[in-house]
């Protein structure tokens, strides 16, 4: 099945989609975090930037924390302008970035079809609300961290209970809360009638190999560190690219799973008729049997 997977991914040209995906990537990058940085300065957190750089160093690679590092400094402070300009480029760049994506998706869900402009842009529109609401609810998760039950109890009247299984609620919405979005890509992306229930596989198959590809990225790193030097500056740029081809790729790797999966059951399903044959002919065993006339 995997290796189906990998195929499909080949065959539908899979390296220069996702390396074009990156690109979109890149572009809405910057511009959420702008308006990320904005509007939690707003909020009474002590040591927000602190707190928001560890954050996405669980995400984003060593070489490229510098350049993320010194965006956090110059752009987390109050400014209602800055906030505005940012949740403008923010959902313009994203939609960009789903648009394309859903391209991608059409092509491998063999979407014969073409969506008007106007539609398909209000659909990458609503997807980059509803995909930046779930990203949102697993970045406050992480946020908080595992003693904010503790804190909260102090103030309000919270039970143990909660406080004790707060660090698991945490991981779990973080986990269900990627794992809805990638399932929600693959029903809302391509533009055909298809089951949400049947994009869980490929969600789950996405969020593995994303891990596990981020992981290795990092033990490439570390291991080679003559990267930076070969490099220099550029190798925050080349490694954050790297790692959003590996983003966008296993979000492609994933739809292609959901696509096996879909023509192995109706393979399976599919009523096998049997042969009809027309009056006055023999098959092929009666006629051996037919005795030889001389």
């Amino acid at each position: 099945m995997v290796t189906s997977s990998v195929r499909g991914f080949v065959r539908h040209d899979g390296f220069t989609s996702s390396a074009a995906l990156a690109f979109f990537f890149l572009m809405s990058l910057f511009p959420f975090l702008i308006f990320l940085a904005s509007s939690l300065a707003l909020m009474p957190i002590p040591h927000l930037a602190t707190r928001m750089v560890r954050l996405v160093s669980h995400f984003v690679p060593d070489q490229t924390m510098p350049m993320v590092e010194s965006m956090f400094d110059s752009t987390m402070r109050t400014n209602n302008g800055l906030l505005s300009a940012g949740f403008i480029l923010a959902v313009i760049s994203a939609s960009n970035a789903v648009a394309a994506m859903s391209d991608a998706l059409n092509t491998i869900y063999e979407v014969k079809g073409i969506q008007s402009f106007w539609k398909s842009r209000l659909n990458a529109v609503s997807m980059t609300f509803v995909l930046g609401a779930l990203v949102s609810v697993a970045l406050s998760a992480i946020l908080l961290g595992p003693h904010f039950a503790g804190e909260l109890a102090r103030v309000f009247n919270v039970s143990r209970s909660f406080v004790a299984f707060w660090p698991y609620i945490r991981w779990a919405l973080v986990i269900t809360s990627a794992l809805a979005s990638m399932e929600l890509l693959y029903f809302l992306g391509p533009a055909r009638q298809h089951s949400l229930r049947k994009q869980f596989p490929g969600s789950v198959f996405a969020v593995v190999v994303w891990i596990g590809s981020s992981g290795l990225l990092g033990i490439y790193l570390r291991k080679f560190s003559y990267f930076n030097a070969m490099y220099g500056t550029l190798a925050s740029f080349i490694v954050l690219m790297m790692w959003l081809q590996f983003t966008a790729m296993a979000i492609l790797l994933g739809a292609e799973l959901n696509v096996e999966l879909e023509k192995r059951k109706k393979n399976a399903t599919w009523p096998v008729e049997p042969v009809r044959e027309s009056p006055g002919t023999q098959t092929v065993a009666a006629a051996k049997e037919a005795p030889k006339q001389v």
